[in-house]
C-alpha cells in the first residue's frame, strides 16, 4: 500500500548559542537533511525578514549543549519551512526535533492551501495560500 504523503510547515527557533552565520546555515541545513533522510521533500525555507533573530515574548529556560542546568534564553533565530513527507514519518521528525540541540522550540502544522471563494478570483482561478493549524 502506497504511503500518504501531505504538505507541512515547520516553524523552529535556533538557540542563540548558534551566533555565527555559519553556526546558523549548518543548523538550518541539518533540520532539512533530517526532513530528506526520512524521505520528505523540503520546498520553502525561510529566515529572512520577518523571521531571523528576534526577541522572546516571555523567557525560555531550556537544557544547552552540556550545560547541566538550564540556562534562560531571551531571543532566537526563527525560521519557517515548507515540505511534504509520508503521514507515517512524522512522528519520527518530531522525536528528532526534540533531541537536537540547536533547536529550543518547533511548532509544526500541516499545510493546506484554501480555494479562493469564486466571486473573489480572477479570469485564471488563483488558488489562495492559507496554512491551517491542524497538526498531526
Amino acid at each position: 500500500m502506497r504511503e500518504r504523503r501531505r504538505e507541512y510547515e515547520l516553524l523552529y527557533i535556533v538557540s542563540p548559542l548558534r551566533t555565527t552565520e555559519e553556526e546558523i546555515g549548518a543548523a538550518i541545513e541539518r533540520v532539512s537533511q533530517m526532513i530528506t533522510t526520512n524521505g520528505g521533500e523540503v520546498s520553502v525555507v525561510d529566515h529572512s525578514s520577518p523571521w531571523g533573530r528576534r526577541r522572546f515574548a516571555f523567557p525560555i529556560r531550556e537544557y544547552a549543549e552540556g550545560e547541566s542546568s538550564r540556562r534562560i534564553f531571551t531571543e532566537g533565530y526563527y525560521v519557517i519551512c515548507r515540505f511534504t513527507l509520508a503521514t507515517t514519518k512524522i512522528n519520527e521528525l518530531e522525536r528528532v526535533l526534540k533531541l537536537s540541540d540547536a533547536v529550543l522550540r518547533y511548532l509544526l502544522t500541516l499545510y493546506e492551501p484554501m480555494l479562493v471563494p469564486k466571486a473573489e478570483r480572477g479570469e485564471r482561478g488563483e488558488r489562495a495560500e492559507v496554512a491551517t493549524e491542524g497538526a498531526e
